[in-house]
């Protein structure tokens, strides 16, 4: 595993290598974007994804961030026919994030839904480069619309990264968190993550806060600056606690993940030990210890998605039998 993870710090090393040789001497504090040929240089040669999605859109207006201009790796319908069941009460609504696109949930949209699910995506907030308080309020507005089509109180839902900070903020500071049964985060930066990610300690140069600050600004967009330890938006969701009243949750996270640093904090913690069985944190690795999952890979990794479907067959059975032992009459 150390080895892996060198290999991973060495390989963004390089990549942040090439943008230092090529981004302007100036010593200003933050640059608005990258040259066009190191960001395309990053995305063909750095950035890793099993879908080859190297290629990027056009955008002559130069507003986009990197990761809003790739191309979708997959392709994800809602049905919007589909009502959940008495076995499986609650409609599910998959968030992706940052840079990517609802397309991100074809292999675990499918599976749930033959399982018996009735599940929902929305694409927002320019590939979720946009601010953390834009986007949660578009996810609220689609949930809200959800609920109302399906007739359901309530959902279960799945973030990924951002995704999952964008739900606990509309939870928490919008106030949907009585519309939740049970949230579920993958590789979610729940207490914020470094600026750079795996990278961050050689960023402590006036120098490297430039570079970091150019290639945050150039790749995620706002919300990245967002997503850094300490920021207003990660003290928020926090704020008297990780978990909200009535809410269940399960943070599944890697230790290969290179933009969360440290990993550790994806994970939730119960406010009291009333609360220990209402949140469950666990590492990719537990279930497969040979296994090497990268934080772009969480959503659609095989290993992820069948933690992310016993999970929601197992509140279905807990749901099951409180209800059983609700109505058997004491003796």
């Amino acid at each position: 595993m150390v080895e892996a993870f060198s290999d991973l710090r060495r390989e963004l090393t390089n990549a942040l290598k090439t943008v230092w040789k090529n981004l302007p001497t100036d010593d200003a504090p933050q640059a608005d974007s990258l040259p066009e040929d190191v960001v395309r240089e990053i995305v063909s040669n750095y950035y890793r994804n099993p879908k080859n999605r190297s290629k990027l859109n056009e955008d002559s207006t130069g507003a986009l961030p990197i990761f809003a201009r790739l191309k979708p790796r997959g392709l994800f319908e809602d049905d919007w026919r589909a009502r959940p069941t008495t076995e499986r009460p609650w409609p599910v609504v998959l968030i992706h994030g940052t840079g990517t696109t609802k397309g991100d949930w074809q292999e675990l949209g499918a599976e749930l839904r033959k399982d018996g699910w009735a599940v929902f995506a929305p694409d927002f907030g320019q590939r979720a480069t946009g601010t953390v308080p834009e986007s949660a309020a578009q996810i609220g507005a689609y949930i809200d619309t959800v609920l109302l089509a399906t007739g359901a109180t309530q959902v279960v839902l799945v973030g990924h990264s951002q995704g999952g900070v964008l739900l606990r903020y509309w939870m928490r500071v919008l106030g949907g968190a009585s519309k939740v049964k049970h949230l579920v985060c993958l590789a979610v930066p729940n207490h914020g993550t470094t600026m750079g990610g795996i990278v961050s300690p050689l960023l402590r140069s006036n120098r490297g806060e430039t570079v970091a600050n150019s290639v945050v600004q150039s790749w995620f967009g706002s919300a990245a600056f967002e997503m850094i330890r300490d920021h207003e938006i990660i003290k928020a969701i926090n704020e008297g606690g990780d978990l909200d009243p009535g809410v269940s949750y399960l943070c599944i996270a890697t230790h290969f993940d290179t933009v969360i640093q440290p990993p550790e904090t994806c994970f939730l913690q119960p406010d009291s030990p009333e609360d220990a069985n209402r949140v469950h944190n666990i590492w990719v690795e537990n279930l497969d210890p040979n296994s090497v999952v990268l934080h772009e890979n969480m959503p659609y990794d095989s290993r992820v998605r069948a933690l992310v479907r016993a999970d929601l067959a197992r509140i279905c059975r807990a749901d099951a039998k409180t209800e059983t032992d609700a109505e058997t009459p004491e003796i």
